[in-house]
């Protein structure tokens, strides 16, 4: 039959099939993909470079932590009570891990308008103690500094405060220390005094100068009611329209006077409800 004997005697397909291209491909590069290294990023390394496996490896070590500083501590001491204006010592104290600690310095600051303002410096000495003498012409508030080390935190003191009488409060001070004190007429100290006598040198004592007599004093001031006079304020009394007598108000409802003949400086209680009230500034 001619069909069958066309198939019979058919010559092999002179090309190859697609199949057997691809397998024969995949024998031959799959050796040499095998044997090619690769970098990280998957590219071909260069000829002779020899790749290193990361896979399980060891971060290097931390470095071992620097050593703990010893906490410091710094203590600072003035004056106590109210002060008049000058130089006033304070003291300064320095411990660490609580013990003392020598040939350091500490700063010294004050508050003012500016905030807190470089003052001075303090040496410690061998028991970790040091003091100098500052200036204080009015009330002011104070704090030590200590910088640290490479061994020391830093640390700074509680704040602590210098009360400085201002000059009516120093006048109060100055008339009590005439306590017992004889009146006398016209006097003006420092052994005896009249009324006016005495303010006028508490007052000037204080750094402020006022009139002789009481009825000037009154004139000068500057008036005050009763429910707000201050410690400092003149305590005038009146008699037949006038002033006639003067005292320094010392608070708590007493004042101190050279009262009359006979009768010594004093504080006492205010006598008179019809009192004024005087402020010098």
């Amino acid at each position: 039959m001619r069909s069958s004997k066309h198939a019979k005697h058919a010559k092999p397909a002179l090309h190859p099939t697609r199949s057997t291209l691809s397998a024969g491909l995949t024998a031959v590069l799959l050796p040499l993909c095998m044997a090619t290294p690769a970098l990280a990023d998957g590219t071909p390394a260069p000829a002779g470079a020899t790749i290193t496996s990361t896979v399980g490896s060891q971060p290097a070590p931390a470095p071992a932590p620097a050593p703990a500083k010893v906490a410091a501590a710094v203590r600072i001491s003035g004056p106590g009570g109210v002060v008049s204006p000058g130089r006033h010592r304070v003291a300064v104290r320095l411990l660490a891990g609580g013990q003392p600690v020598r040939d350091a310095y500490v700063r010294l600051d004050r508050f003012g308008a500016d905030g807190w303002v470089y003052a001075g410096r303090v040496l410690t000495g061998s028991d970790g103690l040091g003091s100098l003498l500052a200036d204080a012409p009015r009330s002011m508030k104070v704090r030590a500094v200590y910088q640290g080390s490479a061994t020391r935190t830093a640390s700074t003191s509680p704040q602590l405060l210098i009360s400085v009488a201002g000059f009516r409060q120093r006048a109060v001070q100055v008339a009590s220390q005439q306590n017992g004190k004889p009146y006398r007429y016209g006097s003006v100290g420092p052994d005896s005094f009249d009324c006016s006598g005495l303010i006028k040198y508490a007052f000037a004592r204080a750094g402020k100068s006022l009139p002789r007599t009481s009825g000037d004093m009154y004139r000068v001031a500057q008036k005050v009611s009763q429910s707000a006079k201050q410690p400092g304020d003149l305590i005038f009394m009146s008699s037949n329209g006038r002033i006639g007598h003067v005292g320094v108000y010392a608070g708590g409802g007493k004042f101190w006077d050279a009262p009359r003949a006979g009768k010594d400086v004093a504080l006492r209680a205010i006598y008179d409800s019809g009192y004024y009230v005087g402020r010098i500034s």
